[in-house]
Formats: C-alpha cells, sequence, structure tokens
C-alpha cells in the first residue's frame, strides 16, 4: 500500500510544499509518492530528496473515445472540466487498488472551478480503493451543491483544518470528518542568511499576493493600504520592514507587488527583499521578525507557529477559521480584503496587534504545542486506517 499525495500544482507555491513535506512527514515519507504539476519545482525545492515524485500529468495521449467525449461535454453543455481532467487520467491509470488517495489541496473548495477536482477524484475511484481529502477548507453556502456534498461523502476521511469547515461538513451530514490543525503548523525550519538590512526581532514582515490584489478589484487601494504601513513604521519606529514574496509562480508571482513596494522605499535603507527559497527557510526568516502582515495563508501559519504576531489579509473561510481557532475570534486578527475601503485600514489594525503583542504571543506559544500534538495524533489514526503494517510504523 503507498499513499499518493495528489491535487498539488507544485511547490513554487511555499504553501504547497509546506503541505507535501508535513503530510508525507506524518504518513511516513518511504510510503509516499507525490504527483506533481510541477515535477521540476519539486527538484528545485529539494522535496524529491525526501519523497518520490512523479509527473501527474505525464505525456500519455488519452484515448480517442475519452477525447471525444470531452469535446462533447464542452461543445454541447459548455463543460470544459472533462477537457481540464484528461491530463491527468494518464497518471491515474498507472495507480494501484490499494493505494491510498490523498488529496492535499487544501482550499480547492473554496473556487470556482472546484468541480474539475470533483470529477478528477470520481475518476480516480474507478482506479482505487481508498481516497481522503487532507487539511480541506469549504466555503458552508458551496455545500449546497449537491454534487459536492456527494463527492465528500466518498472520500473515506476528511480533515478539516479549521472549524468553520468542520462545523459546515458536520451539519451537512458527513461523518468521516475530523478536525485537525493545518499540518503546516508542524513544518520544520531550516536557518538561512538574512539580508543585511533584516535585524532580527526589530524587523516587520510584509507578505502581499496578486491574488488578493486582483480579487478586491481595487489593487491600488490594498498597495496604497501597504505603502502607508511601511511609511509608518520607518517614520515612527527603528524597525526594518521584510518584504517575503511564499508564491512564485508566473502567473501569480508574490514578488512582482513586493519588488515594486521594495523600489519605492530602498533609498530609506531600511527595506529589505527576501530571495525565493524553500519553504522551511522561508518559515524561519518569518520567525525572525517581531511582526507579520500576510495575505498567504501558509505564510500567515509560519508566523503563528514561530509566535510572531500576524495580521492576516483574508480572502476566504481559511484564514477567518484558522484565526477563530488560535484567538477566539477572527476580529482584529483578519482583515478581509472586502472591508478595506480607505488607505489606512491596514495601519489600524496593525497597530491593534502591537498593542497586543504579549497576550499574542502567549496565545501562540499554548496553542503551538497542541497544535502540534494534534497534527501527529491524526498521523497515527491514518496509519491505524490504512497500515497495521511494520513498514509503516514511524
Amino acid at each position: 500500500m503507498r499513499f499518493i499525495l495528489y491535487n498539488h500544482v507544485g511547490s513554487g507555491n511555499h504553501g504547497c510544499e509546506a503541505l507535501v513535506r508535513t503530510v508525507s512527514r506524518i504518513l511516513g515519507e518511504k510510503n509516499v509518492i507525490l504527483l506533481s504539476d510541477c515535477p521540476e519545482e519539486e527538484k528545485k525545492y529539494g522535496i524529491t530528496n525526501l519523497i518520490r515524485v512523479q509527473p501527474s500529468m505525464p505525456e500519455i495521449k488519452p484515448s480517442v473515445i475519452e477525447f471525444f467525449y470531452s469535446y462533447l461535454k464542452l461543445k454541447l453543455q459548455k463543460n470544459y472540466f472533462y477537457m481540464d481532467i484528461l491530463p491527468y487520467k494518464g497518471a491515474i491509470k498507472e495507480l494501484k487498488s490499494d493505494d491510498v488517495l490523498v488529496s492535499i489541496g487544501g482550499d480547492i473548495f473554496c473556487y470556482e472551478n472546484y468541480p474539475k477536482y470533483n470529477l478528477l477524484h470520481q475518476y480516480s475511484l474507478k482506479k482505487v480503493k481508498h481516497s481522503i481529502l487532507v487539511g480541506c477548507s469549504i466555503e458552508p453556502d458551496l455545500l449546497l451543491d449537491q454534487s459536492l456534498l456527494k463527492d465528500l461523502k466518498s472520500f473515506e476521511f476528511i480533515s478539516a483544518r479549521e472549524h468553520i469547515t468542520y462545523e459546515a461538513l458536520k451539519n451537512a451530514g458527513l461523518n468521516n470528518v475530523m478536525y485537525c490543525p493545518d499540518t503546516a503548523f508542524a513544518l520544520p525550519m531550516s536557518e538561512t542568511v538574512l539580508p543585511e538590512n533584516f535585524i532580527p526581532q526589530n524587523t516587520v514582515g510584509i507578505n502581499i499576493s496578486p491574488l488578493v490584489l486582483n480579487k478586491s478589484g481595487n489593487s491600488k487601494l490594498i498597495m496604497d493600504n501597504i505603502r502607508q504601513v511601511v511609511d509608518d513604521i520607518l517614520k515612527h519606529s527603528s524597525a526594518t520592514v521584510a518584504f517575503i514574496p511564499h508564491v512564485v509562480w508566473d502567473n501569480n508571482d508574490d514578488r512582482v507587488p513586493l519588488k515594486e513596494l521594495y523600489d519605492e522605499f530602498q533609498a530609506s535603507g531600511r527595506v529589505c527583499f527576501i530571495d525565493d527559497q524553500d519553504a522551511t527557510k522561508l518559515k524561519w526568516v518569518i520567525s525572525q521578525c517581531s511582526y507579520f502582515i500576510g495575505a498567504r495563508t501558509h505564510a500567515t501559519i509560519a508566523a503563528y507557529s514561530t509566535g510572531v504576531p500576524t495580521l492576516t489579509i483574508g480572502y476566504s473561510v481559511k484564514s477567518r477559521g484558522i484565526a477563530r481557532d488560535l484567538f477566539g475570534t477572527d476580529n482584529n486578527f483578519v482583515l478581509p480584503y472586502q472591508n478595506i475601503i480607505s488607505k489606512d485600514m491596514i495601519q489600524k489594525n496593525f497597530h491593534w496587534i502591537t498593542m497586543h503583542t504579549s497576550e499574542i504571543k502567549e496565545i501562540l506559544k499554548k496553542k503551538t504545542v497542541t497544535y502540534q500534538q494534534e497534527i501527529n495524533k491524526m498521523g497515527e489514526k491514518l496509519k491505524k486506517m490504512y497500515v497495521g503494517r511494520k513498514e509503516f510504523e514511524s
């Protein structure tokens, strides 16, 4: 029996990389195979040194019947999802019947193209007996979609990484669900070289993403908010500012807006730009910050899990749910991009974070220990479900 991790686009998204590293660790790395859309990224960031990696879209042509059927779906029903999953079918056909499929695309059900993943899962179940969904977040309203609900019920096991999703799934009648914090809370760190202008424990880390900027419909307002925060930090404190990318894909690259900000403030001599590197090193960089402002969920998890007081610029249920589980509320800890209506809103929320530093640090210190235990507990549960064999004992 093998654990097959899938729904992984590539480790150029270092949140996805963090999930690969931590999920494979709790399952036992020697028993894990990763299906990746971008195998070259797995080599670049060291994943191939940990586990076996195979392309999720091998160069295998679909059968004429499969292609024609998918084409008709597109032309007659305007349903492009059947064409979308065609490239994945070659990898699925190579699976063994006793493999355990492990979906690690935590928030794939938060986006408009989630029917693609329903189809891919149902097609996979024709080949394998077992499938699980780890670390999911789902907008509760989406559970009104009966096709999605039916697909979720066909997983043998689901872990919800925050209680908004957990409660929504339970209320929808699912009995295959447990709560477990995002496994990235257990990501180890690797020390790396800090830029010259980075002052450990006196640097504010900032991450902003094109995803939030594009979703907002007013990217200028959000960027102006960040500019005001940086300007305020430089004028009224001794701290420096580090711009920290966490996703570096061509069509979704944090470096683009962050480099724009860096260029604007570079002359101050008190800002720095963090080069791209693997998730364990980025987590260490973030751990050296005094505060963090982030839009990427797993960048904020890197901060939370190392005790760094953090303001999250949220865009979905996952950021709200994670904050509520940590602090009992998402108020003041998460600023949804939809609520940014003036250019000083991020600054005001960040000021609140700085005024509650001690209590935030204390909460994070306690929660980190608890979360590590819960993540390990889930790993043991999954091993007992599917293993009971010596080769899976860690």
